[in-house]
């Protein structure tokens, strides 16, 4: 696109597209799903309020990703005495960690989304085990099925996953302990 030219969104389109990502990138700063989720959704109310103009997806892309992670800093700052702060920037190599961040975020959302499209009850002890955390008998005392079944449906939905997502998988694994 052109310099003159603008991106047109629509703030629901991009509420549902990015909504869980930026909740998951904003936990990675604030550690706290709460608050996390505040930071996302006040940054959908400037979107909705102020009606920025952008020049294409990857500018707005880069505009969400900017805005929660200067929420999370700000919430940071807040939270912690000053030192804490810039020890906590230093630590973290600020720029390179955002981008880690940001990366990891857009393959959580991608994994969220392939997770949905696995059968009913596989994809609820797929939730449960992976994104709850719980084991193996917590989760099949919660689906009051057994522990065998909750097993094979892992040991499935790791499968169907594995297909769905092909050379992505790898990097699921590594990151998320699948």
């Amino acid at each position: 696109m052109g310099r003159d030219s603008i991106y047109t969104y629509n703030v629901e389109r991009v509420f549902t597209s990015w909504y869980g990502a930026l909740c998951f990138f904003a936990f990675r700063y604030v550690q706290d799903d709460e608050v996390a989720r505040d930071i996302v959704q006040e940054v959908f109310v400037r979107l909705m309020e102020r009606k920025p103009s952008f020049e294409s997806e990857l500018h707005l892309k880069n505009f969400l990703y900017r805005t929660v992670r200067n929420g999370g800093l700000n919430y940071l700052r807040q939270k912690l005495s000053r030192e804490h702060y810039f020890e906590y920037l230093r630590q973290e190599g600020e720029e390179e960690e955002f981008e880690c961040r940001m990366i990891e975020s857009e393959i959580f959302a991608a994994l969220r989304k392939a997770v949905e499209l696995l059968p009913r009850e596989c994809r609820k002890v797929f939730e449960l085990c992976y994104f709850e955390g719980k084991d193996n008998e917590t989760a099949a005392k919660i689906l009051n099925v057994s522990m065998e079944t909750v097993k094979a449906q892992k040991k499935r939905g790791k499968k169907l996953l594995r297909q769905k997502l092909d050379g992505l998988y790898p990097l699921f694994v590594l990151l998320f302990g699948l």
